[in-house]
C-alpha cells in the first residue's frame, strides 16, 4: 500500500504532517509466523497506550467522548486472546486509534518486524466518494474504466471501505482524507488483504455504464492488460519558472495569470516565497491559483510566510497552543516517549497558565512570534484575485494555513474538495514518539493541541471549498486535472466580466 507518509522531524517548530509520497511504501503483510506476539506483551500494550492517550494527548474526548474511547479500549482488550503477528495487532490497534480523531496519531511497526513478500495485488484500483466505489485504472479485459463494485466475495463495497478507514488514522469526522486514502494510496486493496485476507479468484458484482448488473470473477492471472493512456498535460499553454525551489510557479500567456503549486511547507529553501511572489509581482498577476492540494503541512514558520505575502493586514496564524500537563516528560510514562523529541519540546515551548483545565503553552523567541500579530511582506504581497485549490491532502500546517487564510484575506475563492486538516485545528506542533515497551511497536503521539484561527461551522470537519469538485472514473484515468479547469473557468468569467 502507497501510505501517506510522516515527515521528518529536522527542526522543532513545525506541526508534523503527512506527506503523500509518490513512492509505495510498507503494505500491510503477513509476517512470519515465528514471530507472534505473546497475548500478555499484547494486553501490557494496550495498556500502555490508553493511559498515554487518556493522560496526556491532547485530542482525547475532543471527537469521541472519554466513556466511549474506553469502551473501544476494554474491546480491544478483549479481543487479544491468541498470540498474533505483529500485523495482525496493529490491525486491531488502528481501528481503536481511529475514534482519538487524530491524524497525527499513527502506528509504526517494530525494528524487529518482518514482512512477508506474499502480498496479493488487485487486478484494478478503485475511485471511492461517498461509500461508494468505481474502477479506474484496470489491468483486466473483465472490468471497465467506470464500473461501480456492488459487492466482492460477498461483501457489500460499503463494508470494505468501512473497515479500510480504520486502518489509518484522520483527523476528526473528515470523509476526503478516508476517500483519498482508499482511493489513490490503496487503502482498499489493504482492506482486501489485511481485514478480510482475501486472495485470487475474487467475485464481484458490479453495475456497468448501462446500469446492468453483471458477476465477475477475476484469477490470479487477470493483470496482463497495460492501458496505453497518455495521461492530459495539465500545464499545457503555462510557462514555468526555474528558480521558485520546490515550489512550481506557472503562467499562463498573455492573460496575467500564475498559478502556485506549494506540495510541502519546506524549510528547506527559505527565499523559495520570496523568490515566487517577487516573479508573481514582476508580472503584472491579476488573477493567482494557489495549489494547496496534497500539502501535509511542514513547517509552520512557512505558512506564515505564505500568509505574509496574502493576507490582507496584519495577521496571526494560530489562536492558541495548549498541553494537558506542564511537562509530559515527567509523566510515569515519559520515559516510554523519545528522549531527543523531549528536548525539541522544551526548546520550543514553556508552560503558561491553567486555563479550562489545559495548558497554555508559550512559545520561545528562537521559534519567532507564533501568536502574532504578524506584519505582512513589506514588498511584493499580493493583492489581486486569489482561488486556492484545496483536497483531502491538505493536512495539519497546510490546513493551519487555510483557516488563517480564510479568516484574513477577503474576496477568495476555494475550490476542490473538503481539508484533510480540521478547520478548528490539529494536535501537533512538536511531535513525539511512544515506544510500546513489550512489543516495541511506535506510537506517533503530538503532546499539543493546535487551535486555528477558524470558527468553524461544523466540530470535526475540514475548511470546505466554496466550489466542490467531483472527479469521475475516466477524469482519474485520463489525468484530467478537473480543479485547475474550474480555477481556470472562473478566471475566464471575471475576466470576460471586467472587458464589460
Amino acid at each position: 500500500m502507497r501510505k501517506p507518509m510522516l515527515s521528518p522531524l529536522p527542526i522543532l517548530y513545525i506541526v508534523t504532517c503527512l506527506l503523500f509520497a509518490c513512492t509505495r511504501g510498507v503494505k500491510h503483510t503477513t509476517p512470519l509466523q515465528d514471530s507472534l506476539l505473546p497475548v500478555e506483551a499484547m494486553q501490557s500494550d494496550a495498556d500502555v497506550l490508553w493511559t498515554a492517550l487518556s493522560e496526556i494527548h491532547p485530542g482525547f474526548g475532543i471527537y469521541t467522548a472519554p466513556d466511549s474511547m474506553e469502551r473501544q479500549y476494554r474491546q480491544l482488550r478483549a479481543s487479544l486472546t491468541a498470540p498474533m503477528t505483529e500485523d495482525a495487532f496493529v490491525a486491531k490497534l488502528y481501528p481503536f486509534l481511529c475514534y482519538l480523531g487524530c491524524g497525527h496519531t499513527q502506528v509504526r511497526h517494530s525494528v524487529h518486524y518482518h514482512p512477508a513478500t506474499n502480498v496479493f495485488r488487485l487486478p484494478f484500483e478503485v475511485l471511492v466518494q461517498q461509500q461508494r466505489a468505481w474502477i479506474t485504472t484496470r489491468r483486466t479485459t473483465k472490468l471497465a474504466t467506470g464500473d461501480e463494485i456492488i459487492r466482492m466475495n460477498g461483501v457489500p463495497v460499503a463494508a470494505i471501505i468501512a473497515h479500510g478507514s480504520q486502518l489509518y488514522c484522520g483527523d476528526g469526522y473528515v470523509p476526503s482524507f478516508k476517500e483519498l486514502y482508499l482511493s489513490e494510496y490503496d487503502g482498499f486493496e489493504d482492506a482486501c488483504n489485511t481485514v478480510y485476507h482475501w486472495q485470487p479468484p475474487y467475485q464481484l458484482t458490479v453495475k456497468g455504464a448501462d446500469g446492468a448488473l453483471k458477476e465477475v470473477t477475476l484469477n490470479a492471472a487477470d493483470t496482463a492488460l497495460k492501458e496505453m493512456v497518455i495521461p492530459e498535460d495539465k500545464y499545457a499553454g503555462w510557462r514555468k519558472v526555474d528558480s521558485t525551489g520546490y515550489l512550481g510557479l506557472y503562467f499562463a500567456p498573455a492573460a496575467h495569470t500564475a498559478l502556485l503549486e506549494v506540495p510541502v511547507l519546506a524549510y528547506t529553501d527559505t527565499l523559495a516565497m520570496q523568490k515566487s511572489f517577487a516573479q508573481i509581482a514582476k508580472a503584472n498577476t491579476k488573477y493567482l491559483v494557489l495549489d494547496m492540494r496534497h500539502n501535509g503541512g511542514g513547517d509552520l514558520r512557512i505558512a506564515m510566510r505564505l500568509l505574509s505575502y496574502l493576507a490582507d493586514t496584519d495577521f496571526r496564524i494560530i489562536k492558541d497552543l495548549y498541553c494537558r500537563l506542564p511537562d509530559p516528560s515527567k509523566h510515569r510514562l515519559g520515559a516510554d516517549f523519545d528522549s531527543a523529541l523531549t528536548e525539541n519540546f522544551k526548546a520550543s515551548c514553556t508552560p503558561g497558565a491553567l486555563v479550562d483545565g489545559h495548558y497554555h503553552m508559550n512559545i520561545l523567541p528562537a521559534f519567532g512570534q507564533g501568536y502574532g500579530p504578524l506584519p505582512v511582506a513589506k514588498k511584493d504581497r499580493y493583492r489581486g484575485e486569489l482561488i486556492v485549490l484545496t483536497d483531502g491532502g491538505t493536512f495539519s500546517s497546510g490546513a493551519l494555513f487555510i483557516s488563517a487564510l480564510k479568516a484574513q484575506r477577503a474576496h477568495t475563492i476555494f475550490a476542490g474538495r473538503e481539508t484533510a486538516g480540521t478547520a478548528e485545528g490539529c494536535n501537533g506542533f512538536a511531535m513525539q514518539e511512544l515506544t510500546l515497551p513489550a512489543t516495541g511497536i511506535k506510537v506517533e503521539f503530538p503532546w499539543l493541541r493546535v487551535v486555528s484561527m477558524s470558527t468553524p461551522a461544523q466540530k470535526g470537519r475540514g475548511n470546505m471549498p466554496d466550489s466542490v469538485v467531483e472527479y469521475t472514473p475516466a477524469d482519474i484515468v485520463a489525468g484530467r486535472d478537473m480543479d485547475l479547469r474550474l480555477a481556470q473557468a472562473i478566471i475566464q468569467r471575471k475576466m470576460a466580466g471586467a472587458a464589460h
